[in-house]
């Protein structure tokens, strides 16, 4: 279930998540949420290799009937007409090899955002590697820190954060600790809320983890990235394309 954090307060924040905001998670339930939530981290598929990503572009019915007129076309010794599908086929394999290129890319950059370790409380203030925070975690950050996973602000000292990472916008913002009554609200406006990939410009800070891995922000935009795969127009017009060809073939048949 989707919840807004910014719309509720502290002591209801804290009550929801079943964490204490003065001495944090005990270390036994850390453990069990960090079995349950699975590591503070962006998921990462198997890569492929780029010849396999390269063959991957012709793996499309349409493209084979394509294919198939390639061959027609230079047995019946159209060499014009054969070199002119081989390039289209060509340019849609390679502009789906750069999409997908891109894509990884993307993913890698945002993976370099995290921070490696986090202060947190459990008990008592310790360092913990990111990738064990867990929500409910009681988070202490200054300036300089990123941000290890998303987190409501409980407590604020002159707090900016720099979220052009993730919202685009340069000038580092304004953080507080007020409640929010509007729910719909875009990223950019949560001002009491702090997010994973984004850093600390300015003062200091306590705050309760509310996310980790792929529910945070950056994490939603992730798995978008590993998700979406968009056709291109040359692709669209290529499958349009085939359909005709392929019609025609059938007609020819019969």
């Amino acid at each position: 279930m989707k919840i807004d954090w910014h719309t509720k307060d502290i002591e209801e924040t804290a009550k929801t998540l079943k964490t204490n905001i003065s001495t944090g998670l005990s270390t036994e339930e850390a453990q069990k949420r960090l079995q349950k939530y699975g590591p503070n981290e962006l998921e990462e598929k198997k890569k492929a290799s780029p010849i396999v990503i390269f063959l991957e572009q012709f793996n499309d019915v349409l493209i084979w009937i394509l294919l198939f007129a390639v061959l027609i076309s230079i047995i019946r010794g159209e060499s014009f007409d054969a070199i002119v599908i081989g390039i289209i086929l060509l340019i849609n394999a390679i502009l789906g090899f750069v999409q997908h290129f891109r894509a990884e890319k993307a993913l890698e950059a945002l993976k370099a955002l995290a921070a490696p370790t986090a202060t947190v409380i459990r008990q008592k203030e310790v360092e913990i590697k990111t990738a064990e925070v867990v929500p409910g975690d009681i988070i202490l950050l200054e300036a300089g820190d990123k941000i290890p996973a998303d987190a409501r602000l409980i407590e604020t000292a002159a707090l900016q954060a720099q979220e052009s990472s993730l919202t685009g916008e340069s000038a580092p913002v304004n953080k507080t600790t007020n409640t929010l009554d509007e729910a719909q609200l875009p990223v950019s406006e949560r001002k009491n809320i702090i997010f994973t990939g984004t850093s600390i410009s300015r003062g200091r800070a306590r705050a309760i983890i509310v996310a980790t891995g792929k529910d945070t922000e950056m994490g939603k935009i992730a798995s978008l990235i590993e998700t979406r795969k968009e056709p291109t127009p040359l692709q669209k017009e290529l499958k349009s394309v085939g359909v005709r060809i392929g019609l025609a073939i059938v007609l020819i048949a019969i």
